[in-house]
């Protein structure tokens, strides 16, 4: 998997999640930037982020 956020459902709010990397792609790890209850609105901050991740 080469996405830097991921968008995931825990219970009822929606997860953006990033990836950190500390070296290899095994010691990756996921933190959440934040939840929201809906999910309209978590989709749009989701595809902000990649977006942004595009223009560097």
């Amino acid at each position: 998997m080469s996405d830097n956020f991921k968008l995931t459902r825990k219970g009822k709010t929606w997860q953006i999640m990033a990836r950190k990397s500390a070296g290899a792609a095994t010691e990756a790890a996921w933190i959440s930037l934040g939840g929201c209850s809906d999910q309209v609105v978590a989709v749009r901050v989701w595809l902000a982020l990649l977006v942004q991740k595009g223009r560097k």
